[in-house]
């Protein structure tokens, strides 16, 4: 059947934006896909690069206060310049860093969540000491966090957020491409029909298990 400069052309772009689509995922849609996997046997464990650590110590002599601030702007510089301090000489991991004050007990925490554990630093400026938590349970507890987006920071939810709209686009031209098809149009609705009634089956039994 021949076909109008118009049909050509939104055939060819059509054709092009399924092949580019499905390249510019591949490699997070093989890690989506092998997460969730491993998500969905929360029993498969591994120790590869698990690690845990506890520090009660003293703080350098002279360098923090031994009151907090009362100041928010005064609190927060003490907040960055412990973080810092923590960092460079206790190893504190980044992350999402939540802080509580204790004014009565001059004692405040720094909570630091991540993919794959956290680590908690509770100061108490009054006695000049510092407790650190370290813990990270490892790789495989660091990519299924990534599969969740959980404590992944905003440009990772950017990502998973683009990945989806790139994946939606990449089966939205792959059903156009099929449906231009005659010959596979028949069989290539009857395998989405199949794969949609499976789904749909499989969810009903897993609601009554």
């Amino acid at each position: 059947m021949r076909i109008s400069k118009s049909q050509q052309w939104l055939l060819k772009n059509v054709r092009l934006v399924h092949i580019y689509s499905s390249m510019a995922v591949l490699m997070a849609l093989l890690f989506f896909a092998f997460t969730g996997v491993t998500l969905n046997h929360g029993d498969w464990k591994s120790a590869a690069g698990q690690h845990y650590r506890e520090l009660d110590e003293e703080l350098p002599g002279g360098l923090f206060p031994e009151q907090l601030p009362s100041d928010e702007s005064r609190r927060q510089q003490l907040v960055s310049r412990l973080k810092v301090w923590l960092e460079q000489t206790q190893g504190l991991p980044s992350g999402q860093l939540k802080v509580r004050f204790d004014d009565k007990a001059a004692r405040l925490e720094l909570d630091v969540q991540r993919p794959g554990g956290y680590a908690l630093a509770e100061v108490d400026l009054a006695e000049q000491r510092f407790y650190l938590v370290d813990d990270f349970a490892g790789y495989l507890s660091l990519a299924n966090d990534l599969h969740k987006g959980r404590h992944a920071g905003t440009s990772w939810r950017w990502l998973i957020d683009a990945v989806a709209v790139i994946c939606i686009l990449f089966s939205l031209t792959g059903f156009y491409l099929l449906w231009r098809q005659l010959s596979r149009r028949t069989a290539g609705l009857l395998t989405t029909l199949i794969g949609a009634l499976l789904t749909l089956l499989a969810f009903a039994f897993s609601a009554h298990t």
